[in-house]
């Protein structure tokens, strides 16, 4: 222990070994992924937006009675609520994961033995996504995590409670639809230095000659592949590893000007710009919108979702950073 004299002049009392040792938590920097998606209500005489804090308000009091059993695991709305209701109301929902089979094993780095992860009966082992809900126009931004629900789980988790005790001509469709970018090619045909050109076309129908919808490279490229008779074909143009090392930028946009013209006849396509500094990929076909956040977390801890949910309202707030402005340029049109 050590007496320091603060700025006052009074004694604050540190503890020299818990400051050594909070500087040597390690840490590991965890890249996160977020979608955005709108939430529609489909039944047999309307389509329109849904209103998911209607549906979160009707859940279950208790958080047994939220659970459900998907494809082996239960899942479940752990918690909702609104921020700033007063302003610029988002709400924040936070799911869970909750698996007891295809568990991980214990392991030490000196022994080859593994053991098992010790649980209690009423334990399991948990994999959570955070949400964020704007109900002025149904958006829905959602984290990325491939080993807890997925959007197709949680649009049955959404149905199962939606129309659970309806009458089957009463019951309505949920869907969660992923937002497009509408600019996607406009962001490639400015992108300058061009690492990589990716493109898989879709299922070829002998005779219809996609080869001939294009004058640049990918033409000739076609013209030699469809001898082969494939069901399709994709083609990656890349370079080297070095900085200096780019496609010729006029000759890829030639080529994204055709395929921007026949996307119909394309399952993907995707260019990785440097012009960052940093590779980037780009998609052109059916791009989603979607952010980032680096997070530093303590090793052997898991991802706070307070500190998950914090970034989601500061990127998507019209008080903070405003990243609804982007989204709601992409929006499709809502039928009247």
């Amino acid at each position: 222990m050590e007496n320091i004299e603060g700025s006052t002049g009074e004694k604050n009392i540190v503890n020299i070994s818990e400051m050594k040792a909070e500087k040597e938590i390690k840490k590991q920097d965890k890249n996160v992924n977020f979608d955005f998606f709108q939430v529609w209500k489909i039944s047999d005489s309307n389509t329109e937006i849904f209103d998911l804090d209607d549906w979160a308000q009707r859940l279950p009091s208790v958080l047994d009675k939220r659970n459900i059993r998907y494809s082996g695991d239960t899942i479940r709305c752990d918690s909702y609520g609104v921020h700033s209701p007063e302003k610029n109301p988002l709400s924040i929902l936070h799911f869970a994961r909750l698996r007891d089979h295809n568990v991980p094993a214990v392991a030490t780095l000196n022994t080859p033995e593994l053991s098992d992860v010790k649980l209690e009966a009423n334990e399991y082992i948990a994999e959570d996504v955070s949400a964020l809900f704007d109900s002025t126009n149904g958006v829905l931004m959602l984290q990325k995590n491939i080993f807890s629900l997925s959007v197709y789980s949680l649009v049955t988790y959404v149905n199962y409670f939606w129309n659970l005790n309806k009458d089957e001509k009463d019951m309505e469709q949920i869907e969660i639809r992923p937002i497009l970018r509408k600019d996607a090619f406009k962001l490639g045909l400015n992108a300058k230095k061009i690492n990589k050109l990716k493109v898989k076309t879709g299922n070829i129908v002998r005779g219809t000659n996609i080869n001939n919808k294009f004058e640049s490279g990918l033409g000739k490229v076609f013209d030699v592949l469809t001898k082969y008779n494939g069901v399709s074909i994709e083609v990656t143009i890349s370079t080297t590893r070095s900085k200096d090392s780019v496609l010729d930028k006029e000759a890829v946009h030639d080529s994204l000007k055709e395929i921007q013209a026949a996307q119909g006849d394309f399952k993907k396509a995707t260019i990785v710009s440097g012009d960052t500094g940093v590779s980037v990929p780009i998609e052109l076909i059916k791009s989603r919108i979607t952010t980032s956040k680096i997070f530093s977390i303590p090793v052997k801890a898991f991802l706070n979702p307070d500190k998950v949910q914090e970034y989601m309202l500061q990127e998507y707030s019209p008080s903070y950073k405003n990243f609804k402005k982007q989204v709601e340029s992409n929006l499709e049109k809502i039928p009247k």
